[in-house]
């Protein structure tokens, strides 16, 4: 299975923190193949990742890309999208780390299980959202814990870190909206966009990636940024978004799922 899976494209967005990107990148390299490619989108660091990004040397298609300016993540991504060219898109953030060789062949796998998944992720720690998080995973009702060992649907929490996705929902839902830029929301948006197109966003949890946990945001987006992103999604998608206890937006009618 493994050598048809098809191509797949990784982004990779960057903005400093050279020693999180050095092992993300070292960590993704020996799972893929050379018809595939990486596509780094970094965001002027200051420190010397242009550099590294620059030297490397890779067995497969890489590609360095700049904003003109300054950008939030959803004009980033858009950057990285509009140049690949694979079957696949992995949005692959800088601080993760692959531990399982098998990672991406896997998640294709899923995709080829379920015609109707248009988003499929890896299970992770430091990550909102119980079904996906290894770490609330024995926090979970018994009967969540046994069919969770398996493929699982998960909505509407779904941070965009080490998402897959095909090409035909990319084609049919479009590239991220930059109204949310800098940062937050831009991936809530887009996973309930693809579930209204008809996809369903799926969980394995039976594939780990190592998280550090949101390196970059944490330096750089403060309460407002994210106030203002909240701000506009309740705009975007009022009157059936709602907030509940916590902070993690919810979509009436998308919290639940019956097959």
């Amino acid at each position: 299975m493994a050598s048809q899976r098809g191509m797949v494209s990784v982004i990779v967005l960057t903005w400093n923190h050279l020693d999180y990107t050095k092992k993300a990148v070292s960590s993704i390299l020996p799972i893929l193949k050379p018809t595939d490619e990486i596509i780094f989108v970094d965001n002027h660091s200051s420190d010397d990742t242009q550099d590294y990004l620059s030297s490397l040397d890779l067995h497969c298609g890489k590609a360095l890309r700049m904003p003109m300016a300054l950008c939030g993540c959803g004009a980033a991504y858009n950057i990285g999208l509009r140049e690949a060219r694979g079957d696949y898109i992995f949005f692959y953030d800088n601080d993760l780390e692959i531990v399982m060789p098998d990672t991406l062949d896997h998640m294709v796998e899923v995709f080829q299980n379920n015609k109707d998944a248009g988003i499929v992720c890896p299970c992770m720690n430091n990550i909102i959202g119980s079904i996906r998080s290894c770490e609330s995973m024995n926090k979970l009702p018994g009967d969540i814990q046994q069919i969770s060992t398996g493929h699982k649907k998960w909505w509407p929490e779904c941070p965009s870190a080490a998402w897959l996705l095909k090409r035909e929902v990319l084609e049919k839902v479009g590239l991220w909206d930059e109204q949310f830029d800098p940062y937050g929301m831009n991936d809530y948006d887009y996973a309930r966009r693809v579930i209204l197109a008809g996809y369903k966003i799926l969980c394995d949890r039976n594939i780990f990636v190592l998280h550090h946990g949101s390196i970059t945001s944490k330096a750089y987006v403060n309460a407002k940024m994210l106030d203002v992103a909240r701000t506009k999604f309740f705009r975007k998608w009022a009157p059936n978004a709602v907030y509940p206890k916590g902070g993690i937006p919810r979509v009436e009618g998308l919290n639940r799922h019956e097959t």
